[in-house]
């Protein structure tokens, strides 16, 4: 966690896809209106003024008193400055809970206000490219799945079809993975197996499917499956080799499985279900469909297409931020001669735009 009050000039949360020192740049192209295809090499101008808007907004936050701060209304605010308040309030939260003076309703208060707030950002119509959205929906998600309520399997198949959407799938197959264990931790044991099994019919070579059944399902009183998940995981690094290092993990598991007393609930599981799961985790490691990502997920996930997803955040959609940063005075560092420049060609500013930007 990245956010401080002093000796920082920006706003940040865990969230942010991007350092502060690109924020800076950022910024400065854009306060300076110099040409922003120049300011970052890698980003498009569209994303650099996008960044800037957002980020100036967020920085907004910290001429608001600590009182103020934590007051203030979750609403109005862009999704990038939604994760700067959920920090905000998850500071607040720890270090009131840390003095131990304050009453526990108002410590849990904040930490509401944070969860609120992170929502917010996942309600919102549109994406800022520069959020870790994948661990918004997944921290939302596990905090409902804490209160035993359903709607943290419908943030992970929005997470999902977030992924797909934005990060062509890279991350589509942890979802898929974390959308079982919510099921079997919500007791939909009969749901949580069919994604487990239906992953290992597809791919019976992949680790780390074995790794979270292993350890999820003891959890869940099947201690007995859980057991031949783990012995199949390590046999696969046997045979395999242990590029994802899970060796270990997977041997600790098989020890608390043994031991566990938490099993025998195998019997609450349909009967077809179960007898598929076997058949999946007896499988050749080099057998199984690889169907593509996306027709994957469509088949374990049958109601994917009626997801809502976010769309790309245009500059069109800051429009009444930006009006607002232009009219409010910037109180920010004035960049020096000596600096190097926001453009980043590497030279100083005062041999690189200083000249340009002062004409403007």
């Amino acid at each position: 966690m990245e956010f401080s009050r002093s000796g920082k000039p920006h706003t940040m949360s865990r969230y942010f896809a991007v350092s502060e020192g690109l924020i800076e740049k950022c910024q400065q192209g854009y306060l300076t209106r110099r040409d922003l295809e120049r300011t970052v090499p890698h980003l498009s101008a569209n994303d650099v003024a996008i960044m800037a808007i957002e980020s100036l907004e967020a920085d907004r936050l910290l001429e608001l008193s600590p009182a103020a701060l934590v007051a203030r209304p979750v609403e109005g605010m862009g999704d990038w400055a939604f994760a700067v308040l959920a920090e905000i309030y998850l500071l607040s939260a720890d270090q009131a809970h840390g003095a131990g003076w304050t009453p526990k309703e108002d410590v849990q208060e904040a930490r509401d206000r944070a969860w609120t707030a992170l929502e917010k950002a996942l309600d919102s119509p549109t994406a800022s490219p520069m959020l870790w959205y994948q661990d918004i929906y997944l921290d939302v998600a596990q905090r409902y799945r804490i209160n035993g309520d359903l709607c943290a399997a419908e943030l992970m198949k929005r997470g999902l079809a977030h992924d797909l959407r934005h990060n062509e799938g890279d991350n589509a197959e942890h979802f898929v993975r974390d959308l079982a264990e919510i099921y079997l931790w919500l007791d939909e044991l009969d749901r949580g197996l069919a994604v487990f099994s239906k992953l290992l019919h597809n791919d019976p070579g992949d680790v780390w499917t074995y790794n979270a059944m292993a350890f999820t399902l003891g959890h869940v009183g099947l201690a007995d499956l859980g057991l031949g998940a783990a012995q199949r995981g390590l046999e696969l690094v046997d045979a395999t080799g242990d590029p994802e290092e899970l060796c270990d993990q997977l041997a600790d598991a098989l020890a608390d499985l043994r031991n566990s007393e938490r099993r025998g609930r195998e019997a609450k599981v349909n009967p077809s279900v179960l007898a598929d799961v076997r058949a999946a985790l007896a499988l050749d490691f080099d057998a199984g469909r690889h169907k593509s990502i996306l027709d994957l997920c469509k088949e374990l996930v049958p109601d994917l297409d009626r997801v809502p997803v976010k769309r790309k955040l245009e500059i069109s959609d800051l429009a009444q931020v930006a009006e607002k940063i232009r009219q409010t005075p910037q109180r920010r560092r004035r960049l020096q001669r000596n600096d190097p420049c926001p453009c980043g060609s590497g030279k100083k500013h005062k041999r690189c735009c200083m000249r340009k930007d002062r004409r403007h």
